[in-house]
């Protein structure tokens, strides 16, 4: 026996890529600012997912589902077996180690629907953005968090096997993954590497990447780019130049109507100054908060301050709601501290679209 090709150019590519996306968008998943990467790692896991399914069917002999998916006695026999010296090595891979692809390929296709529910959701873009509901994203948010650790799970567990294959084989498994050679009966080799296929994969691939993102080489520090736009709120010249006299102008719905009402009665002694606001305008002003409020708003901002307030109560400042402090309690003091952050009333010195009244996920930078 000698080196023969057992692995495919096309099913190498697909393993090192597809194991690369899901690292990233693991990585990537706790930290709302870079869920543009964690979209970018998704999509691309989804694209490998659909490749994998249709080269398991028509790929090289060992790339076939049909050539290592086996029965539950197969995979009992091989770990009955699994310490014998005299045990047959699988050239592929093993009937254990075949139900582990699955399993992971199933895992991928469920994270990659409870993804999209939760970003059409939560976030109201991408291909599901209008079919489901903030609190049916967030409902599902936790469903794709236990199908993400879940891969972990399976991946650890399946590290452990190749580790262990390895030593018993003798054999550099993750190397032969690499250059697709292992020590093989030359009967047994692969014939057809498929390098056209392979090309297309890798093509598509720096095509993906390219296109994804170029919009952030052309941005500039006066021309950000926001991966996911702002929403369309309405906005009124009145509000904005009554409030940006001495603070941002925070858009109505990032609280309810009867904190505007509070805010707006009170405006005689707005903290500690008198806006000197006529009847006429604390009207018109109270109109446009009445109809822009959180409760009228469907955003995830909006929804998840009102989840976060008892039914009577009335903040009239956004830092002292438990959604604010929720959302900001990982931010460390040298942050809040920082020259072009200066407190946590200052909404746009991390939230680029703040002044849209977006603060959606991607578009947050913090000062370093």
């Amino acid at each position: 026996m000698g080196a023969e090709r057992i692995w495919d150019l096309p099913v190498r590519l697909f393993h090192w890529l597809f194991a690369t996306s899901c690292s990233v968008a693991w990585l990537s998943g706790d930290e709302p600012r870079y869920t543009d990467l964690h979209l970018f790692a998704g999509y691309l896991a989804a694209g490998l997912l659909g490749f994998r399914l249709v080269w398991g069917i028509v790929g090289g002999k060992y790339a076939r589902f049909s050539q290592f998916v086996r029965g539950p006695a197969a995979v009992l026999e091989h770990l009955r077996r699994l310490f014998e010296p005299m045990r047959c090595h699988e050239p592929g891979h093993n009937p254990a180690g075949g139900w582990a692809i699955l399993v992971m390929l199933g895992l991928v296709l469920l994270l990659t629907a409870t993804g999209l529910v939760v970003l059409g959701g939560e976030e109201g873009v991408g291909p599901l953005a209008g079919w489901f509901g903030i609190g049916q994203g967030v409902a599902v948010h936790r469903w794709h968090e236990w199908l993400a650790w879940s891969l972990l799970i399976v991946v650890l567990v399946h590290l452990a096997g190749v580790l262990l294959e390895s030593v018993l084989q003798r054999q550099n498994l993750p190397r032969a993954m690499i250059t697709g050679l292992k020590t093989a009966k030359p009967e047994m080799a692969e014939r057809h590497n498929a390098p056209v296929t392979g090309g297309v994969v890798l093509l598509s691939f720096v095509i993906f990447s390219a296109v994804w993102f170029y919009p952030y080489l052309a941005a500039s520090i006066e021309q950000p780019y926001l991966p996911f736009g702002s929403p369309q709120l309405n906005h009124s010249s009145l509000w904005q130049e009554s409030c940006s006299e001495c603070h941002m102008a925070y858009h109505p719905s990032l609280l309810p109507e009867r904190s505007w009402q509070r805010i707006l009665g009170e405006q005689h002694e707005h903290f500690g100054e008198d806006l000197f606001l006529t009847t006429a305008t604390v009207d018109e002003l109270l109109a446009y908060a009445k109809h822009n409020s959180a409760e009228q708003v469907s955003r995830e901002a909006s929804w998840r301050m009102l989840q976060s307030l008892a039914a009577d109560a009335r903040p009239v400042r956004i830092t002292e709601t438990p959604s604010w402090k929720a959302q900001h309690r990982e931010i460390v003091a040298a942050t809040w501290e920082h020259p072009a952050v200066n407190g946590g009333f200052n909404c746009d010195a991390c939230h680029r679209d703040a002044g849209e009244g977006g603060f959606m996920n991607g578009a947050m930078f913090l000062p370093r």
